[in-house]
């Protein structure tokens, strides 16, 4: 059975997928995107937290990294700002992944000048906390 990290992480890629126009969609990357816009996932671990009788808690926060182009500077900051807020209402909407998830929350986000080999890219960085419960002992079943 699929941990519920993994079915979280798929949920992310589904609704992602969604977004009007979005070229690229892709859990744990092993480069640069080839087309834009693109979003990449990746699963940066996660750390226990409270738990209960039977339950195992986790704090999970994946990274979204979204990538545009674009002519001119304003026009990416443009794009990027419209991807950011399409990917932020697509994933912290409720039931949290389908009652997969306790809660999820808009973490910090930062802008990056995409570090690529084309000129006129932006990205931002997206912290997604996300805290779902386990039974203990078995984290692939919900509790």
């Amino acid at each position: 059975m699929t941990a519920i990290r993994a079915q979280i992480l798929a949920v992310i890629e589904e609704r992602l997928k969604t977004i009007p126009g979005i070229a690229e969609v892709e859990i744990m990357p092993s480069g640069d995107p080839i087309s834009f816009p693109a979003i990449h996932i990746f699963d940066e671990g996660h750390k226990i937290a409270n738990g209960g009788a039977g339950l195992t808690g986790y704090d999970f926060v994946p990274g979204l990294v979204g990538y545009v182009s674009g002519s001119s500077g304003k026009e990416a900051h443009t794009r990027l700002t419209d991807l950011y807020a399409q990917a932020v209402a697509l994933l912290t909407t409720d039931p949290p992944f389908g009652g997969l998830a306790e809660s999820v929350d808009e973490g910090d986000m930062r802008i990056l000048i995409a570090p690529l080999e084309k000129a006129g890219l932006l990205a931002f960085d997206l912290d997604l906390p996300i805290t779902f419960f386990t039974r203990r002992g078995d984290p692939a079943q919900a509790a």
